[in-house]
């Protein structure tokens, strides 16, 4: 599908699919050969592949959206890591390019699965799924992936030396 028609929506607040898990909500980030990239809140880039977009909807009249930072119990900003938005020539370089990364392969539904994209074949992609299974993945049936960022971890009592389950003072 040529997507030429949204380039004037880059930026913009974009639906993908009408309703269900597939349903991706978020600005359009950028248009490629064959895939789109959408920003979304809850999961950061999204990346489609176009030849499974089957309704695309923008909002006729934009809402105002308030963009408030994050903020911790303490007050102060929480500065969110995503990743940089991949540009690849095609969707199988996209893939290339997130070899040894955490993914999510399709957005929701039955047959969404995260894992470490750890080998390329042509037409197959091979997670590695909670370092339990390789699930091999046919490139034709990817309607969207993923960039998984994970946070690093917060300091917790273990940084102040306490022991979990140890309490002091017991006699």
């Amino acid at each position: 599908m040529d997507l030429s028609f949204l380039e004037d929506s880059i930026g913009k607040t974009i639906q993908l699919e009408r309703g269900g898990p597939e349903r991706i909500v978020g600005k359009l980030a950028a248009i490629m050969a064959d895939y789109i990239a959408v920003d979304t809140p809850e999961e950061g880039v999204v990346y489609v592949n176009a030849r499974h977009i089957k309704t695309i909807s923008e909002p006729v009249i934009p809402q105002m959206q308030a963009d408030r930072p994050a903020v911790d119990p303490d007050g102060q900003v929480i500065e969110e890591e995503s990743p940089p938005l991949i540009e690849a020539s095609d969707f199988d370089d996209l893939l290339a390019q997130l070899k040894h990364r955490l993914v999510r392969i399709n957005h929701g539904g039955p047959n969404s699965v995260q894992g470490v994209l750890i080998e390329l074949r042509p037409g197959v992609v091979t997670l590695l799924h909670d370092m339990q299974a390789y699930v091999h993945y046919p490139t034709y049936h990817i309607r969207s992936v993923t960039w998984i960022v994970q946070k690093p971890e917060r300091a917790d009592s273990r940084a102040s030396g306490e022991r979990p389950g140890r309490r002091e003072g017991r006699g």
